[in-house]
């Protein structure tokens, strides 16, 4: 039989600014839709192919998004990985967003990938109404271009985030900007590794477990926020 529905569009003004003159790489990864949504910011973005990662000028971009799982799908991406590091150590900011256990290459005890010794785990916080603890009020990613408040963490679907980074035998060098748990048994415990930042010579490094990939596509304010945020780091020094 056929099925008949309203045709309905949803529309969402979101409330969000971007730092000026930024100039944005991006690696796709598996499936996500981020580069889409820096477009709707109207973002200045590239999408880096393996002649990029391998030669290119890295220098002409302040920030740098790698996709959903791109150490799985993207071969160059972990060929050239050294080449982000460096061009970090100079003054990028790297975003790496969700890895599954690809992110430790095959069963190593710590991540060839990141900057210090450190590898992706299993925590997850699977209530998109989790509460959420800003434990770095003051760092940048929450306070520009775009002030994060306890509105932003409202109105997300399906889940606060998963594949966290390890919160135990990490570097010290690591941050973790926040904190959430589940409000039931079964997920008990605090859980660290859904942002986490390393400061690498003049760069960033930040892991990103929240998972925008899913709530920008779902309209989600305050991924959007968070996103401009995220991307602006390099202007809000």
């Amino acid at each position: 039989r056929h099925l008949y529905h309203p045709a309905r569009v949803e529309v969402q003004l979101v409330d969000v600014e971007v730092a000026g003159g930024l100039r944005v790489g991006y690696v796709e990864g598996v499936g996500d839709h981020v580069a889409e949504a820096l477009q709707e910011l109207g973002v200045d973005y590239e999408l880096l192919e393996e002649d990029d990662l391998a030669f290119g000028d890295l220098s002409r971009y302040d920030t740098i998004v790698l996709g959903v799982r791109a150490y799985l799908a993207r071969e160059d991406l972990r060929a050239y990985n050294a080449r982000l590091l460096e061009w970090v150590q100079e003054g990028g900011v790297l975003i790496v967003q969700y890895n599954k256990f690809e992110f430790n290459h095959r069963g190593r005890e710590k991540s060839p990938y990141a900057p210090y010794p450190v590898k992706v785990g299993r925590g997850r916080v699977t209530d998109e109404n989790a509460p959420v603890e800003v434990l770095a009020p003051d760092h940048p990613v929450f306070q520009a271009p775009n002030q994060i408040g306890p509105d932003d963490w409202d109105g997300w679907v399906q889940e606060r985030g998963l594949y966290y980074l390890d919160g135990e035998e990490r570097d010290e060098r690591y941050r973790d900007l926040l904190s959430m748990e589940d409000p039931f048994e079964y997920n008990a415990g605090e859980k660290p590794g859904s942002l986490v930042e390393a400061e690498v010579g003049e760069g960033r490094w930040i892991y990103l477990g929240l998972g925008l990939w899913r709530q920008l596509p779902a309209g989600t304010p305050g991924a959007y926020r968070l996103l401009a945020n995220l991307i602006s780091l390099p202007k809000t020094r």
